[in-house]
């Protein structure tokens, strides 16, 4: 079965189905007339951060993740429908850690370019990567955990990156960053985009793509330092961008000038 951004809350016997996309309730509203659906799911039309139901939930499953584990607002979305879920209730997934690697890849590089333009440089792309090349092994950037119990959530992030390269790599050209994620759903299942862990045949989550403005050289034993942030406000998250050792790029989309992600 494959719902289209389900959020799924399981109330003991009852399984409520709280879907905000009005084009995706459609879909839904035809699956309530099989009799599965019709005789254990409610179907409710409505954002899962404001939805004030009659009972908490001991179960939440939810289809938030992005190719970048956070970029599909699965933080704010989960920690605002967190105040229906009882004490000892499950979150799944329960945890989800971004990862990036910087990369050579002239055809995504140009593809943006073909734009001409800034903000087509300022945008991540989902991207099925073919015939590109790691500079360097994948680091993690971002994680989230749910239920969040912090007294206070904030979900900007900071992180500085240093990428090593092995030292018998040759000299290169850093066209931008690709990024995967790892998600635990619960217990010790995960899915997963990163390399290391990919979930054997599973194919509905591409790699995210940042691109660089300007085309960078990597020497031989250089190292790649880049600085992530993901920034939020009242109504929107983007993440900025900038490398800033071999030498030096702008920040990209620079309060979310370019891309960003509507609350």
């Amino acid at each position: 079965m494959q719902l289209v951004e389900l959020k799924g809350v399981l109330h003991n016997d009852n399984v409520y189905a709280v879907e905000k996309n009005p084009n995706a309730l459609v879909i839904l509203q035809r699956k309530m007339q099989t009799p599965d659906w019709r005789a254990f799911v409610t179907l409710v039309h409505a954002d899962m951060r404001f939805w004030e139901p009659e009972e908490k939930a001991d179960i939440m499953v939810s289809e938030l993740l992005g190719s970048f584990g956070d970029n599909e607002l699965s933080p704010e979305c989960l920690d605002g429908a967190q105040r229906f879920l009882k004490e000892d209730g499950i979150m799944i997934p329960c945890e989800y850690t971004s990862y990036l690697v910087p990369i050579t890849a002239s055809k995504l590089y140009n593809d943006v370019k073909n734009y001409q333009d800034r903000e087509h440089f300022e945008t991540a792309y989902v991207v099925k990567v073919h015939n590109i090349s790691s500079l360097a092994e994948p680091l993690p950037v971002f994680t989230f955990s749910h239920p969040n119990k912090a007294p206070i959530i904030d979900n900007t992030r900071s992180i500085k990156l240093n990428f090593t390269a092995p030292a018998d790599s040759p000299a290169s050209t850093c066209h931008g960053f690709v990024g995967y994620f790892d998600s635990k759903l619960y217990g010790d299942v995960h899915m997963s985009t990163y390399p290391p862990t990919h979930t054997p045949g599973m194919f509905s989550w591409f790699p995210i793509y940042f691109p660089l403005r300007t085309p960078m050289h990597i020497g031989i034993g250089e190292a790649v330092e880049c600085h992530f942030w993901r920034c939020v406000s009242s109504s929107k998250v983007w993440y900025e961008w900038a490398v800033t050792a071999p030498s030096v790029s702008p920040t990209h989309n620079v309060n979310g000038r370019s891309y960003w992600v509507g609350l």
